[in-house]
């Protein structure tokens, strides 16, 4: 197998625990990992007084194991390889900087955390960190199992929705799966795609619930074709499925329904709202699913 580094963002919040509880079982059906803690302090929550008022001197390194503490107790239940490390500063720049100077490969992090972590919206760390780095971020929600994760043995199979709307970058999420799969993960995927509902009401009254079935198959699978190729030429098996409605809760739901481990998809997509802003489907599925989501540029 292939070995991937990875990197996990904690600040001692309950939610890089959940991040930490994921990463076990994902990074067990890789084999050996690189696996980096990074906790970043910001810089303007240094300052430290005493009673008296005077200043009492800040160490960086025994904050960054007080707030790793748990995180590392999970990994090393499970026996994976580790390495630790403190950083002062913005903590979106500190951890885009390390994506790009460590050779990263993914970011799992959790959607929130403590003080200027907190939420994940416009301006939080998780969202900025999805911007700036190129390589794929899972967000582990905070609603996630608080159950300890068992580390994946050799051959689980993990199951995969990957949403799709035939843009560049639901391929892109595609080949990203086609990659886990080729360095030995064994994968399913239910590849989906949710293009937008007939109105009800006035127009419906012209039009059949055929017509209706064939308008939806007509614009669902030429979306899912790149994709579609993707998986059956890396050998990933999968199932196909249109289904119309509001994009978010149909992927969110399609998910649940076939129990998926998490969500792959695009950070932007071909619609009128294309991008991860305020109001973009990746943006929702995030806040909405329950299960971790992988967003990929």
């Amino acid at each position: 197998m292939t070995a991937r580094k990875l990197l996990l963002p904690v600040d001692g919040s309950i939610n890089g625990d959940r991040a930490a509880q994921y990463l076990v079982h994902y990074a067990g059906a890789l084999g050996a990992n690189e696996i980096i803690i990074l906790h970043v302090q910001p810089a303007d929550t240094v300052a430290v007084h005493a009673a008296d008022g005077s200043e009492v001197k800040f160490d960086l390194h025994d904050v960054g194991m007080k707030a790793s503490r748990r995180v590392r107790d999970i990994l090393d239940a499970a026996r994976l390889p580790y390495r630790s490390d403190s950083e002062l500063g913005d903590p979106a720049d500190i951890i885009a900087h390390t994506v790009e100077t460590e050779r990263v490969d993914e970011v799992v992090m959790g959607s929130r955390g403590l003080g200027q972590w907190e939420g994940l919206f416009l301006g939080s760390v998780a969202y900025k960190v999805i911007h700036r780095v190129a390589v794929p971020v899972t967000v582990v929600s905070a609603s996630a199992s608080a159950a300890p994760a068992p580390a994946a043995r050799p051959g689980t199979v993990h199951r995969v929705l990957l949403a799709v709307d035939g843009s560049k970058h639901a391929f892109r999420a595609a080949d990203y799966i086609c990659q886990l799969h080729k360095s030995g993960m064994p994968m399913e995927v239910e590849l989906v795609n949710a293009p937008a509902p007939v109105p009800a009401g006035y127009v419906r009254r012209f039009i059949t619930d055929e017509m209706i079935e064939t308008y939806y198959s007509q614009e669902g699978l030429p979306a899912l074709r790149d994709a579609r190729e993707a998986l059956q030429s890396a050998g990933v098996g999968f199932n196909t499925h249109v289904v119309a409605g509001h994009a978010v809760e149909e992927i969110v739901q399609a998910a649940r329904e076939h129990e998926c481990t998490r969500i792959v998809m695009g950070t932007r997509g071909l619609s009128a709202v294309a991008g991860l802003m305020l109001g973009s489907v990746a943006y929702q599925v995030i806040h909405l699913s329950p299960i971790p989501v992988t967003l990929v540029k």
